[in-house]
């Protein structure tokens, strides 16, 4: 219409006068209005520009709208198809100029009334002020990552953590057997060993006690870890499957013989190949919630290597079952007492009646799996309590974007009244800064994702590379993670943004475009 198609992209100070002009006129028309009131519009002009603007409104005349010129000029009275003449605020004169032409569509060339922004067009606009103010932004959406990155950080470490915990159970063995404990955690007994083998489908049962134990070698190697007292050796492959043992062989039952994880083997003898075979001196407590008993010195030989726990605090060192009750005597005078006791079912179908059974008689039990799954939701507990103190971090951010997304409204005012003035709703000035928080928002989220990510790997490499511990992945990421994470980073830009995006939208046009 205008002919300014070439300078779509230029700033006011790039254009003349007339181009200026041209551009107000477009201004103008973008509301599509019934009546345009043209105030000296070629007052600034060369006779070339001013010709060219006369046209385009003659134009704009014959397309249906009403076009009233306001003007000192004689030259421009030939544009007109009425001429009223005014002095001293009256209507002197009042002249018709014979210049009939046919109405064109006016469908054809403006469009519909009233039509709001399209989603491309916000967004452009909104990535257009992010663009225009990029350091600043760059800077809030590093401050808006900070929680992203933690929460991030947090849950690839719980499923790191999860991972690790599950791969140590060896799935054929998670339901083969039940361990029974008392409710308060308490010494059982003989007493106890009669009733429960009492139920029908008990195969067999034998005691189950973890021990805290310090271990010294003749060369004066030192080690401390946590133990547990091993099945009878009949049922070695049943509870710990096939591959429990690295090397040398599986404890036997009346000898005093126990097991070390690699880890703990190459420590106290530098080499894990070594430790078959040596004599280690053991000193071992009985580990409970409700007393402490007394350690109890003891002698034994190593006689296989197990392979080491995915996390180096949990590797065990097994006890033979002799040498348990053997501990347990000294400890505590009786060697067939236990903090609990596995239960071999006759079958996999008897599993569930006897935990009914079982828990009917007043005792706590539970399988392998079930005893993983507790530990996976304390796991899940730990992650969302830190995850709560990442949250402080997200509020601080999303006030962060709000703050700034206020100072641009501020710094935008005259942007604002000049899209209300050109047929902008308040809903598209609202929904162009809500745009703006949430692009922010998830800038935000993606440079936390990616800072996350960069600091697992690196841990993982760490562990994997420099600690030697290749089946150790702290942190795993997973995808649906880290796109909930962008999106709800970008929620959050949202939400922080409904302040600010309100208060632009209320503007007043007119007292918008008055703004300096």
């Amino acid at each position: 219409m205008v002919g300014l198609g070439d300078k779509l992209n230029y700033l006011p100070n790039q254009l003349s006068g007339g181009q200026k002009q041209r551009v107000a006129i477009a201004r103008a028309l973008a509301n599509d209005p019934d009546i345009i009131l043209a105030d000296e519009p070629t007052g600034a002009l060369d006779s070339e520009n001013s010709a060219r603007i006369m046209e385009i409104l003659r134009k704009i005349s014959q397309q249906g709208k009403v076009v009233l010129v306001v003007t000192h000029s004689q030259e421009l009275v030939s544009y007109a198809d009425r001429i009223i003449r005014m002095r001293d605020g009256k209507i002197i004169e009042d002249e018709d100029v014979a210049h009939a032409v046919e109405v064109e569509d006016v469908d054809k060339w403006i469009g519909s009334k009233g039509k709001k922004l399209d989603l491309l067009t916000t967004c452009k606009l909104s990535f257009r002020n992010i663009k225009n103010k990029k350091w600043r932004n760059i800077l809030t959406a590093i401050g808006a990552s900070i929680g992203i990155f933690g929460l991030s950080i947090i849950m690839a470490l719980g499923n790191g953590v999860k991972e690790k915990l599950s791969s140590s159970i060896d799935e054929a063995t998670a339901k083969s057997s039940l361990s029974v404990a008392n409710e308060q955690f308490a010494v059982l007994n003989e007493n106890d060993i009669v009733r429960l083998r009492e139920i029908k489908g008990v195969r067999d049962i034998y005691p189950y006690n973890p021990f805290q134990i310090s271990m010294k070698t003749k060369e004066g190697a030192k080690a401390t870890s946590s133990a547990e007292s091993l099945s009878p050796r009949r049922y070695a492959e049943v509870i710990y499957g096939k591959k429990y043992i690295v090397k040398g062989r599986f404890p036997d039952d009346q000898r005093d013989e126990i097991v070390l994880p690699e880890r703990i083997a190459k420590k106290l003898f530098k080499d894990s190949k070594e430790a078959v075979g040596k004599n280690v001196s053991l000193v071992v407590q009985l580990m409970s919630l409700k007393e402490i008993y007394p350690t109890v010195n003891v002698n034994a030989t190593v006689v296989g290597v197990v392979k080491n726990n995915s996390i180096p605090l949990l590797d065990t060192v097994g006890i033979s079952y002799g040498l348990s009750q053997k501990i347990m005597k000294e400890s505590i005078g009786n060697s067939t007492s236990a903090l609990s006791f596995t239960i071999i079912p006759s079958s996999i179908k008897d599993i569930a009646p006897l935990k009914s059974k079982i828990r009917e008689m007043g005792y706590k039990v539970q399988t392998d799996e079930e005893s993983q799954n507790e530990i996976n939701e304390y796991v899940s507990f730990a992650s969302i309590a830190l995850g709560m103190l990442s949250g402080i971090s997200l509020i601080v951010s999303s006030i962060m974007i709000g703050i700034v997304l206020y100072v641009s409204v501020l710094e935008r005012t005259r942007e604002i009244g000049i899209l209300k003035a050109i047929g902008a709703f308040r809903s598209d000035i609202r929904r162009i800064f809500v745009t703006e928080g949430m692009l922010i928002g998830i800038i935000g989220g993606v440079f936390g994702i990616l800072g996350s990510i960069t600091v697992g790997k690196a841990a993982n490499y760490v562990v994997t590379t420099v600690m030697k511990k290749s089946n150790l992945d702290l942190f795993q990421f997973r995808f649906i993670q880290v796109v909930l994470l962008v999106l709800f980073s970008g929620l959050l830009g949202v939400l922080a943004s409904f302040v600010p995006a309100n208060k632009a939208a209320k503007q007043p046009a007119v007292e918008a475009l008055r703004h300096e």
